[in-house]
């Protein structure tokens, strides 16, 4: 089992704006291998008390046939941690089969993380190969507004 992270997690935990609680940041992962059902692809670090209003991506080819599906959701960061829900954002999706050449903006309820957590990338039917290192691109924004 592997777990594929970017230079993403070695930021700081929020990155709001001075004029009032907007939250953004962006991240790139790359996989050295095909992914394979047991491997997790960490897209972005959301701290605690952010609202998650938007998440968008795109890839490199990352299937050289074209069985790849993935599920797309967040997981908790902490040890007793409860959010996890791991296709919320996208269930089922087939983009990694070609590469994307334009943002793929990905709809779903706004979501207020009560603990930090990570956006992860799971496949459920892995991709039938890869070809050297791909990457995938993510971005994402909401709103800082505390943990009730």
């Amino acid at each position: 089992m592997a777990t594929y992270k970017g230079l993403q997690s070695s930021r700081a935990r929020s990155s709001t704006q001075p004029w009032g609680n907007a939250w953004t940041d962006s991240n790139k992962v790359t996989l050295s291998a095909a992914l394979a059902t047991t491997d997790v692809i960490v897209l972005l670090d959301v701290p605690a008390g952010v609202r998650l209003e938007t998440f968008r991506f795109y890839n490199e080819d990352m299937d050289t046939g074209a069985t790849a599906v993935t599920d797309i959701g967040y997981r908790t960061k902490l040890p007793d941690g409860t959010m996890t829900d791991l296709d919320y954002i996208a269930n089922d999706i087939t983009t990694l089969r070609a590469a994307t050449t334009s943002w793929q903006e990905l709809l779903f309820e706004p979501v207020l993380f009560t603990e930090p957590v990570e956006i992860v990338l799971i496949a459920s039917v892995a991709p039938a190969g890869q070809t050297g290192s791909k990457s995938i691109w993510a971005q994402a924004t909401g709103s800082m507004v505390g943990i009730p």
